[in-house]
């Protein structure tokens, strides 16, 4: 008679074994799967910063004088710039890609600027001649690209130029500043983008002009009592509205370098009159012969800076 009870207390216990079991078991299935999805977010952090290269794009913003009424088209340089950041286990080379949008005035495939109601048409590009082939835009055939090259740096940048040009002949627009934003997008080699800024197009029709051409350096080449007088020049770009008058001066005609003193004029005139285009000045040095000068070595250089101004 003890023996069925002992079977049946042995039963019972093999059963809490069974019902005791499960939880444990439970708990380490649990503890396993919280391993393996740990190891599985820690694989997809070390990937992302494995991939930390960081880009940027700016552009210059545009302004520049336009007349509708002139057979010129109205061609402003601007430029760009892309910086990138990388780690140093990051890749030494970075592929990129620059578009622009039409900006915010778009009409038939042009840019717009507006003032009010009223617009001119304008357009970018990436180098002339100002072809579809050439213009910039942000399909894959319209964008700038290239591969920037960190070496052992952890930085890297690269510059470029690019032009905004606006059509001879559209139909003139009341006096006044005419603006348009445009979009910047930045992208990967495989054509993602990573990055947008914006620039800034200002078309000045109001009586108004600019010096669009700067002016270099003048740089003499003297040697002590020479027999000819030594000259030097650089030119430089006025452009204003149309028919206006204009006047421009140096804030000194002469000066004295290194004991030598030198003149200079502005070639042909000093005062002009508007085209809408750009119209092209000299600025003439010269130092008269069989100077000595003053230098106390078998070689001397000196500089000043002058200021051209123009006036309307």
């Amino acid at each position: 008679m003890g023996r069925p009870g002992l079977h049946t207390a042995h039963r019972a216990s093999r059963r809490r074994q069974r019902r005791d079991r499960a939880p444990w078991t439970l708990r380490v299935r649990r503890g396993e799967a919280m391993m393996r999805f740990s190891a599985l977010a820690f694989l997809l952090l070390a990937g992302q910063a494995s991939a930390a290269i960081i880009c940027s794009a700016s552009v210059t913003s545009i302004t520049t004088v336009y007349d509708p009424t002139s057979a010129v088209q109205n061609i402003t340089t601007g430029s760009y710039t892309v910086t990138c950041i990388r780690l140093a286990t990051d890749a030494n080379t970075f592929g990129w890609q620059l578009g622009v949008d039409d900006g915010l005035q778009a009409a038939a495939g042009l840019n717009r600027v507006q003032s009010g109601v009223k617009r001119y048409s304008y357009d970018t590009w990436r180098l002339s001649p100002y072809n579809a082939a050439n213009k910039w835009g942000d399909t894959a055939g319209t964008r700038f690209t290239g591969t920037l090259n960190f070496g052992a740096s952890l930085t890297a940048s690269t510059s470029g130029p690019f032009d905004i040009v606006l059509a001879a002949g559209q139909a003139v627009q009341p006096a006044g500043t005419y603006t348009d934003t445009v979009t910047a997008t930045l992208r990967d080699s495989g054509g993602v983008a990573i990055n947008t800024s914006t620039f800034g197009v200002t078309v000045l029709t109001t009586n108004t002009c600019q010096i669009s051409v700067a002016p270099g350096n003048l740089d003499f080449t003297y040697t002590s009592f020479q027999v000819s007088a030594a000259t030097a020049s650089t030119s430089y770009g006025v452009r204003c509205t149309t028919a206006l008058p204009y006047t421009m001066s140096l804030d000194a005609v002469s000066g004295t370098l290194l004991g030598l003193t030198y003149n200079l004029a502005i070639a042909p005139s000093s005062s002009g009159t508007g085209t809408g285009a750009t119209q092209t000045y000299t600025i003439n040095g010269t130092i008269a012969a069989a100077r000595s000068g003053t230098c106390a070595t078998a070689v001397c250089t000196g500089s000043q800076t002058r200021t051209l101004t123009l006036s309307w």
